[in-house]
């Protein structure tokens, strides 16, 4: 089984975003390493089959600040998932618009897949998640929109040449298919 990086938005301690993460991977049989955000740049990358951005304490405006920590994703070539904070830094790289308490979620919603994928095996084409943000982004002209809802229409999006998605809900909460899914493209 693939061995997965698990990369810290949240500041230094804060593991509640990453220890759910932690669990999925453990259940699904693979192995998995936690850095933190600002360690990127002394962490040899390529010796992970795929990386999972975590997200971060609602409120917290990390985008700017982050960015710098994350340039390296621009060249990437094996699957990364990108969870709220990583979705909202990696659309920022590619040129999305930060759209700043624009299209809030707080709680559970529903979602609709819009575009089929090997990330979604296993999973209703509508389907809970929980949300927890106040900031989103606009869809990057590289990007292809996979989800949306109502409330917030870029909630996952996939880069159109590599195996780089992001998603603005949190699948470790609900949806532990899409990350054994993700794992799964992590092997191929």
């Amino acid at each position: 089984m693939p061995e997965i990086l698990i990369i810290n938005n949240a500041e230094p301690g804060i593991r509640v975003f990453a220890e759910p993460i932690e669990k999925i991977i453990l259940e699904a049989g693979s192995t998995s390493t936690f850095i933190e955000y600002a360690s990127c740049a002394h962490t040899n990358l390529n010796d992970y089959d795929g990386i999972i951005l975590t997200g971060s304490p609602q409120g917290d405006d990390i985008v700017e600040h982050h960015a710098p920590y994350f340039e390296w994703i621009k060249n990437y070539e094996k699957p990364v998932l990108g969870i709220c904070a990583g979705h909202h830094v990696t659309g920022h790289l590619y040129g999305s618009k930060l759209l700043r308490s624009e299209e809030p979620e707080s709680g559970d919603f529903e979602v609709e897949i819009v575009k089929t994928d090997p990330l979604f095996n296993e999973l209703p084409q509508k389907f809970t998640v929980r949300q927890m943000h106040n900031d989103s982004v606009t869809l990057p002209n590289d990007f292809e929109l996979l989800v949306t809802s109502s409330t917030c229409k870029n909630q996952l999006m996939k880069h159109k040449n590599k195996p780089l998605y992001t998603s603005q809900f949190h699948p470790e909460f609900y949806n532990h298919q899409l990350i054994r899914n993700f794992i799964t493209l992590c092997n191929l």
